[in-house]
């Protein structure tokens, strides 16, 4: 997630978040975090998915679909923020953290605040880390031309950001940078490329794409990640998309964890230099000494110390020693700054593969099919005109299933009106996506030929969305109560459809 766009949506969060309460949290897969929230307007929830590039942070009103046993981690959040309410904000924007302070829990004085951090992910805290929130500095113009690796002393000073700059003239990329500095942006920009691959929000148009543009960053965030999140995990109830996903994070995270080490090997090699530069100091008094372990001498600016020696050398030929070894430890933190950075793009081009939905081009060239879990469902797969699964239970059993397992509370379910017939499910990849009315009157059609009015020539069906249909308590499977019916289909019932339409 881009930095300035971090910063706007946490400052229009810190409004909409303050004083509402935490009903519960929940884990809808790995990595994925969901909070409901106190609405007075039906449920919400506040979704998070920690990752550089590709993280995710926003309101829906649409809860993903849970695990049957929560884990451990989950269950440790629960006792501890579950009834607590959310007010102010803390930002460390810039790293793409906030913290927000929290009403007191069940252990006074603990767990103060909750942290939302897109590099590391979502933690409880008793106090906020001491770099947290330090003051943003801003390069001039200049330097931002001059610079090409500004970033690194400047991470909200990003390749997009600069790239933006180069496009537009003095006065406009000034301007830019006082909107971005000052905090005052209110226009967001959704874009899609040439592939119909979705880019991250940002607060600048791209005039190369097709976009789209939102004056509340709360709402560019919710449609970009319902259009994300929810067809990835789709994908990942795949098992073998699941553990690809799971080993390739344990490697990286292992890779990264000798790359820290090794860093840290080398910054005490480093530290040892202030050592050496003492006992240059003092070799006119060191020199004629032999089969020292240790010497007390005074550094020029650090003061005394105490120097670890080898006995087998001399005081001259140890600060020879140390000298080198800084040096080749210097050198090798240049290089395992060079290494850190190839793995950090490795993991976000893994991520990326494995986090991110296909883009519509993509997609064409697959063809769809019911995930593996479902395969045991007696069902009949059909592709509408325009592209969208459509699956038909093939008895009562499958009509339950179908609810239970096969459908997100998103898609839109069909059923005859007024007699038995089959349940439909029409996949959406997320609750955003809008649905031609072609498809809308075929997967009617495929409900009516399998029903008690198959015979008719026309045939009315009732349409509505899955979470507003559930299971009737003691019935038989496959009886349903429908809280709300989104819409009635008169259609014609055409017999040579389900051939037609029938996925191969």
């Amino acid at each position: 997630m881009d930095a300035h766009f971090f910063h706007a949506l946490v400052l229009e969060l810190e409004i909409n978040l303050n004083g509402r309460r935490v009903e519960k949290i929940f884990a809808p897969a790995d990595g994925v975090w969901t909070l409901a929230l106190q609405s007075t307007g039906g449920k919400e929830f506040l979704l998070f998915r920690p990752a550089k590039s590709v993280g995710l942070f926003f309101l829906s009103k649409v809860k993903p679909l849970n695990p049957a046993n929560p884990t451990a981690t989950v269950m440790w959040l629960r006792k501890r923020l579950s009834g607590r309410r959310i007010f102010e904000a803390h930002h460390d924007w810039t790293n793409l953290r906030v913290a927000f302070s929290l009403s007191p829990g069940r252990e006074p004085g603990k767990y103060r605040f909750l942290l939302f951090d897109m590099k590391k992910g979502i933690s409880l805290i008793h106090e906020l880390p001491q770099d947290f929130g330090l003051p943003v500095f801003w390069p001039s113009y200049a330097d931002i031309q001059d610079t090409a690796e500004i970033w690194k002393e400047f991470p909200h000073i990003s390749p997009p950001l600069r790239k933006t700059l180069k496009k537009l003239t003095p006065p406009e990329a000034q301007k830019l940078l006082d909107t971005l500095k000052n905090g005052a942006a209110n226009t967001f920009y959704l874009s899609t490329d040439g592939k119909n691959e979705l880019s991250p929000p940002r607060l600048w148009p791209d005039e190369n794409s097709n976009q789209q543009i939102f004056s509340s960053a709360i709402e560019a965030s919710s449609v970009y990640g319902e259009k994300v999140l929810f067809p990835t995990m789709e994908r990942l109830e795949n098992s073998e998309d699941k553990n690809a996903l799971k080993s390739g994070k344990k490697k990286f995270k292992k890779i990264m964890s000798r790359i820290e080490e090794e860093e840290e090997r080398l910054r005490k090699l480093l530290s040892r230099k202030i050592e050496a530069e003492a006992l240059q100091a003092e070799m006119y008094r060191l020199k004629p000494l032999r089969e020292l372990d240790k010497v007390t001498v005074t550094h020029p600016e650090h003061g005394k110390m105490v120097v670890k020696l080898d006995p087998t050398l001399t005081p001259a030929e140890n600060m020879t020693k140390i000298f080198k070894l800084s040096a080749k430890a210097q050198r090798g933190l240049k290089h395992m700054e060079r290494r850190r950075g190839e793995v950090e793009n490795q993991q976000e081009e893994f991520l990326h593969a494995n986090l991110m939905p296909p883009s519509s081009k993509d997609r064409q060239k697959t063809s769809l099919e019911i995930p593996k879990k479902y395969k045991d469902i007696a069902v009949a797969l059909f592709v509408s005109s325009d592209g969208f699964l459509m699956i038909r239970g093939k008895n009562s059993k499958a009509n339950h299933d179908l609810l239970s397992k096969a459908a997100s509370v998103f898609d839109y379910w069909f059923h005859v009106e007024g007699g038995p017939g089959s349940h439909v499910i029409l996949k959406r990849d997320h609750p955003g996506q809008e649905i031609p009315e072609t498809t809308f009157k075929e997967a009617a059609t495929l409900a009516a030929l399998k029903s008690y009015r198959c015979d008719d020539s026309k045939a009315d069906v009732m349409c509505a969305l899955v979470k507003d249909v559930r299971k009737r308590k003691g019935a038989a499977p496959g009886q349903v109560v429908v809280d709300n019916v989104s819409r009635t289909l008169h259609v014609k019932v055409d017999h040579s459809l389900e051939e037609s339409l029938a996925k191969k």
